[in-house]
C-alpha cells in the first residue's frame, strides 16, 4: 500500500508538472522575481483544495464519474464539456511535446512534427493498452523517469552554461541578469502578470480537466487524499523552480543579448522559443551544446507526456461511461480525436486559434470543474462547497478578463473565442441529457 501511495504521488506530480511548467514558470519568475514566486505559492496553495475535494467526492461516494454527475450533481453535461476541453488541452500538449523532439534534429516542419505526433501516440497507446489495470503503477514509474531526467538535465545544463559564461562576457551578463531577476524582491507585479500567475496555478495543479474527480473513483478508501495533493503540490513547486533554471541557463547560452525578453513574451511567443532555443544550440558547434539540446528537449517532451497520458486515461474513462463502451475502445476514440486536432495544429493560424481558445477558457473550465463539488449533496461539507464556489468564481472572473483581452487581438484569436463557446453548449442542454440517462 505504501509503495502504491508513493507511485500515485509521483503520478500526480507528473500530471501537475507539464509542458506549461517549462514554458510559463520561467516567465513569471523572470518578470516578477521572488514576489511572483510567493504570489504563485499563495494562490496555488489556495486552489490546491479543489483537487483534494475532487478526489474525496468520488472516493467517498464510490460512484463512477458520470454516475456521480447524474445521480448526485444532476449535471451530466459537465462531463461532456470537460471531455472536449481535455481533447483540446491534450492535443496542444502532444503537439508541443512532439515539436520539442523534432527540434533536436532541426526539423520543425509539418511532416516531421506529424510523424513525431504519430510516434508519441503509439508510445501512449502502448502504455495505456498494455498496462490496463496497472496503468497507475506504470505512469508512476514514467513520472520517476521524468524526475530523474530533469535533475540530470539541470546539473549538466547548469555546468555547461557556467563554463560558457567564463569565456563569453555576454553569456555571463545574461546569466547574472536573469538569475538576478529571479532572486529580486523589487520587481513590480502588474495585472497581466497576476493573471498569468493564476493561469499557471491552474495548470500547475492540473485544474480544468476533471482529472481528480475521475481519479478519485479508483482510490482505496484508506488513501489520504490530503497527503497525495500536499506532497504532489510541494514536489511540483520544486520542479517548477528547477525547470526555471534549466530554461534560464539555456536562454543565456542561446540568446545572451535578448534573453530577458522571454519574461515579457506572450504565451504564443513563449511556445515559439522551443524551436528558437534548439536552433541556437545547434549553431554552437560543440558536443556539450548538443548534449544540452538533447537534455532540454527530452525534458520538455517527458514533461508533456507525463501530463498527456493521464489526460487520455481521464478522457477514456469519461467516454467509456457516457457511451457504455470498453476502456480500450474509449481510449482509442480519445486518441483519434487528439490525433485529428494535433494535425490541425500544424497550421500556424489554427494553432493561434486553439491557443487563444485554451487559455481564454481555462479559467471558465476550472469554474465548470468546481460545479460537481458545489452540487455534491451530503458528500462534502458546507464549508467545502463555499470554498469551491469561491475558486469557481475566481476562475470565471479570470476567464472573462482574458476573453475581453483576447477580443482586442487579431482575427484568429477572436475566432478562438467564438470556437470556445462550443465548450459551454452542453451545459445549456443539461436537462435533455438528464432525460436520456438511465
Amino acid at each position: 500500500m505504501r509503495k502504491l501511495t508513493i507511485l500515485i504521488i509521483l503520478l500526480i506530480v507528473g500530471y501537475m508538472v507539464g509542458i506549461w511548467t517549462f514554458l510559463l514558470f520561467p516567465q513569471i519568475l523572470i518578470a516578477g522575481g521572488m514576489k511572483a514566486l510567493m504570489l504563485y505559492i499563495a494562490i496555488s496553495a489556495v486552489f490546491a483544495a479543489v483537487p483534494y475535494y475532487s478526489l474525496e467526492t468520488t472516493k467517498r461516494s464510490r460512484y463512477f464519474f458520470f454516475e456521480y454527475l447524474t445521480k448526485v450533481s444532476k449535471a451530466p453535461s459537465i462531463g461532456i464539456s470537460l471531455l472536449m476541453f481535455i481533447i483540446i488541452g491534450a492535443s496542444l500538449i502532444l503537439y508541443y511535446s512532439s515539436l520539442s523532439i523534432t527540434s533536436i534534429v532541426g526539423k520543425g516542419n509539418t511532416l516531421y512534427v506529424a510523424l513525431a505526433v504519430v510516434l508519441s501516440l503509439l508510445l501512449s497507446s502502448l502504455i495505456l493498452f498494455r498496462a490496463k489495470e496497472k496503468s497507475v503503477v506504470l505512469m508512476g514509474w514514467f513520472a520517476i523517469l521524468f524526475l530523474i531526467f530533469t535533475l540530470i538535465s539541470w546539473y549538466i545544463i547548469r555546468n555547461f552554461a557556467l563554463s560558457v559564461a567564463e569565456k563569453a562576457v555576454p553569456v555571463q551578463f545574461a546569466l547574472e541578469t536573469l538569475t538576478g531577476n529571479i532572486k529580486s524582491t523589487h520587481l513590480s507585479i502588474t495585472f497581466p502578470l497576476v493573471i498569468k500567475i493564476i493561469l499557471l496555478a491552474f495548470l500547475g495543479l492540473g485544474l480544468g480537466f476533471g482529472f481528480y474527480i475521475v481519479f478519485g473513483t479508483f482510490l482505496p478508501e484508506e488513501t489520504d487524499s490530503r497527503a497525495l495533493i500536499g506532497a504532489g503540490y510541494i514536489l511540483q513547486l520544486l520542479i517548477g523552480v528547477l525547470a526555471t533554471y534549466i530554461v534560464v541557463y539555456s536562454l543565456a547560452v542561446s540568446f545572451p543579448g535578448t534573453a530577458m525578453l522571454y519574461g515579457h513574451a506572450t504565451i504564443n511567443e513563449a511556445t515559439g522559443y522551443i524551436v528558437k532555443i534548439a536552433a541556437a544550440l545547434t549553431e554552437i558547434k560543440s558536443m556539450q551544446a548538443k548534449t544540452v539540446l538533447y537534455l532540454l528537449m527530452i525534458s520538455v517532451y517527458l514533461a508533456g507526456m507525463t501530463t498527456f497520458i493521464p489526460l487520455i486515461e481521464t478522457a477514456g474513462h469519461i467516454i467509456s461511461e457516457s457511451m457504455q463502451s470498453s476502456r480500450n475502445k474509449a481510449i482509442s476514440v480519445a486518441l483519434i480525436g487528439v490525433f485529428a486536432v494535433s494535425l490541425i495544429l500544424t497550421s500556424r493560424y489554427l494553432r493561434t486559434l486553439f491557443l487563444a481558445l485554451f487559455f481564454s477558457f481555462l479559467g471558465i473550465m476550472v469554474a465548470v470543474e468546481t460545479l460537481p463539488l458545489i452540487l455534491s449533496g451530503n458528500i462534502l461539507s458546507k464549508q467545502a462547497k463555499i470554498y469551491s464556489s469561491v475558486v469557481g468564481v475566481c476562475g470565471l472572473l479570470v476567464g472573462i478578463s482574458i476573453i475581453v483581452r483576447t477580443l482586442s487581438l487579431g482575427a484568429w484569436e477572436k475566432l478562438g473565442i467564438v470556437a470556445g463557446i462550443v465548450l459551454l453548449v452542453p451545459l445549456l442542454l443539461n436537462s435533455v441529457l438528464i432525460k436520456t440517462r438511465p
